[in-house]
């Protein structure tokens, strides 16, 4: 309860400061609009990006016919059937980053217990769109594996109880094979799919101005030492763990605030959909939020005065935002910067939100970002509160 009076206490201090609102609140939106429209326009208006998918499909049976429902459900896919011969072509072409050959027999391997190959072309050099699409079909390939599975066990079922079943097109003897892809790459293509307008300066300034937000309330622990005030707070009857907790609290839920609202005002104002899967939006949000609070807490840790720390944030948060991807698509700079850029937290936030907005992607593609998002604050914590002096 303790903790929760000293958050609540923090975010009416911070959100009655008219400095907080217009830095905080006002700029974020007005720095977006401007950015979103020096990158060509205000980016995406039709929702996350829909990929074309080639399909060859020679079997034309009931369980290839099945894993075409599958994918036509996915509603970041478009397919668009072809034959085997001219599919190949077709992606190396560029008129598809990807294609899935399913060839006769599909079915008949299934049914006989045997494995059931399909073969998937994509293009080496357009790597976001392949991946999008070589998980949508790994993704479909799952739920009829899932789908047999079931048929197959409620056959056994009901063979065990001495009744008769519809025929399920299965051996009962042995389970459902484990689906596989061959994956051949296709090098011609050109074409690249690169983050621009809204839908690159949306995640962009939020994840380097949620960053000026944390990083400030690092500062006003380094004030509150200077004035005195942790040291009189103490003299209450309130632990320090609960004093430190219920500040970071604040600083983290301000920062969930402001971030909430550049997604509300990207959304409604330029066009930005961040996604369809509100809870795989959530989880990303809740965890860069905790990892730029931890930030925040390890750099209060290190600095000696609120003074130092402004200075050190102003340099901190600029430059992770530009080598992260928050400025400009991170696809654009050498592979050299690239790798480098896999060793700050923003690029693997930028890597999770732009899995939303660019790809159409859900919950199980964002999972290593925030779980990479989640260890970086862990790490960030752990220094904090190891080096923090409330004296």
């Amino acid at each position: 309860m303790k903790t929760l009076t000293i958050a609540a206490a923090y975010l009416k201090q911070t959100f009655r400061s008219r400095a907080v609102l217009l830095f905080s609140l006002l700029m974020p939106l007005l720095f977006t609009v401007v950015l979103g429209l020096a990158m060509q326009g205000l980016g995406p208006t039709e929702g996350p990006r829909r990929w074309t998918l080639l399909l060859a499909d020679e079997d034309r049976s009931d369980l290839s016919a099945a894993l075409i429902a599958q994918l036509q459900a996915n509603e970041a896919i478009q397919l668009q059937s072809v034959s085997a011969d001219e599919l190949p072509a077709r992606v190396e072409d560029g008129q598809a980053a990807a294609g899935l050959h399913i060839p006769a027999g599909f079915a008949a391997a299934i049914h006989s217990g045997e494995a059931a190959p399909l073969h998937f072309y994509h293009s080496a050099q357009n790597a976001l769109a392949a991946q999008a699409l070589a998980q949508a079909v790994q993704t479909a390939l799952s739920a009829l594996e899932s789908a047999l599975n079931a048929r197959l066990i409620a056959r056994q079922a009901l063979a065990a109880s001495g009744l008769s079943a519809v025929e399920i097109p299965l051996s009962a003897e042995q389970p459902a094979p484990v689906l596989t892809v061959r994956a051949a790459p296709v090098t011609r293509l050109v074409e690249t799919d690169v983050p621009i307008g809204a839908a690159q300066a949306s995640p962009g300034m939020l994840t380097m101005f949620v960053l000026f937000m944390t990083l400030g309330g690092g500062a006003s622990l380094l004030v509150e030492r200077e004035r005195g005030t942790l040291r009189r707070l103490l003299v209450m009857p309130v632990r320090k763990s609960e004093l430190l907790g219920g500040k970071l609290l604040g600083i983290y839920l301000s920062a969930l605030i402001q971030m909430a609202l550049m997604v509300v005002f990207g959304a409604g104002a330029l066009n930005v959909n961040w996604g369809q899967d509100i809870t795989a939006l959530t989880l990303m949000l809740l965890s860069y939020g905790f990892s730029a609070t931890a930030l925040g807490m390890m750099l209060a840790s290190l600095a000696r005065t609120a003074a130092q720390l402004d200075g050190l944030s102003t340099i901190v948060v600029l430059a992770l935002a530009a080598l992260g991807g928050a400025w400009w698509p991170i696809e654009i700079v050498p592979p050299a910067m690239q790798k480098i850029a896999q060793a700050l937290p923003t690029y693997w936030a930028m890597q999770g939100f732009q899995d939303l907005i660019l790809r159409g992607l859900g919950l199980p593609a964002i999972l290593p970002e925030a779980a990479i998002l989640a260890a970086f604050g862990l790490a960030f914590l752990a220094v904090g509160l190891w080096r923090f002096r409330f004296e």
